[in-house]
């Protein structure tokens, strides 16, 4: 009896062990890309709900200060500025360190969009500065990263307080203590500052740090999220990104 059930007993043959492997590599190969889409998405989401918080803490400082917005300087910067003491420190200056740059340190940099905005405005937890996707942030020789979106300061985009008025003022600097008010494109007879106007339209309270490499690539698919004139959360894929950034050259690369 027991003979006849060792004969009737029997492992995979090779053929069938090569079946089911094939049919085990079919379905990862379905289900990986799609669990990464949706972990990227969930990201994405995250990201999008932390702007938007920040964006809240920005309404919030204004309905407090009369309707006007905070006066931002950020240390998120290119560099390559130039002041009274010397070059300016920035994100994007190769002589700054860490140290130099750190948006959350209130001695150095007490008017960066976390310092003016903690804890009265907004909360004391600090991870809401961080995209769970970002590909670049502060510090740089991270991740991990502690800072990784890029404000509309003053003195962006080369680190020192561009003049009132001024396209990069109004562009990347608009945090500038002015009277929070809807942006309206003032067409005139001037091609390139109609070209102007309509960038000015596209430019950013707050919005993903990106990187070149060669073209500018945001951390979502290439795309990125911003906060944008309307204080609303929007999605950029990565065409956007380069028109929004490319055709103004390295001034805003970060």
């Amino acid at each position: 009896m027991i003979s006849a059930i060792r004969r009737n007993h029997r492992g995979f043959t090779l053929i069938e062990l090569l079946v089911v492997i094939s049919i085990i590599a079919l379905l990862m190969a379905i289900l990986v890309p799609s669990l990464r889409s949706a972990r990227d998405e969930a990201r994405r989401v995250v990201c999008s709900t932390h702007l938007r918080g920040i964006g809240q803490g920005i309404w919030n400082y204004w309905t407090s200060e009369n309707g006007r917005l905070p006066y931002l300087e950020s240390p998120m910067t290119n560099g390559g500025g130039t002041t009274a003491e010397g070059p300016a420190h920035g994100y994007g200056n190769p002589g700054s360190q860490a140290v130099d740059t750190d948006p959350f340190d209130m001695k150095l940099w007490p008017l960066s969009l976390p310092n003016v905005l903690m804890p009265t405005h907004l909360n004391v937890d600090p991870s809401i500065f961080v995209c769970p996707s970002a590909i670049a942030g502060w510090p740089k020789d991270g991740p991990p990263w502690k800072y990784t979106y890029r404000s509309a300061a003053a003195n962006q985009p080369n680190g020192v307080v561009t003049a009132e008025g001024s396209y990069f003022r109004e562009n990347f600097g608009f945090m500038d203590g002015r009277m929070l008010k809807t942006f309206t494109v003032q067409m005139t007879d001037d091609p390139i500052k109609n070209a102007q106007q309509l960038a000015m339209k596209r430019s950013t309270y707050l919005r993903d740090f990106v990187r070149r490499d060669p073209q500018f690539r945001g951390p979502h698919k290439g795309g990125m999220n911003v906060l944008n004139r309307r204080l609303d959360v929007e999605y950029r894929n990565r065409q956007k990104v380069i028109e929004d950034l490319a055709s103004f050259g390295e001034g805003v690369a970060f």
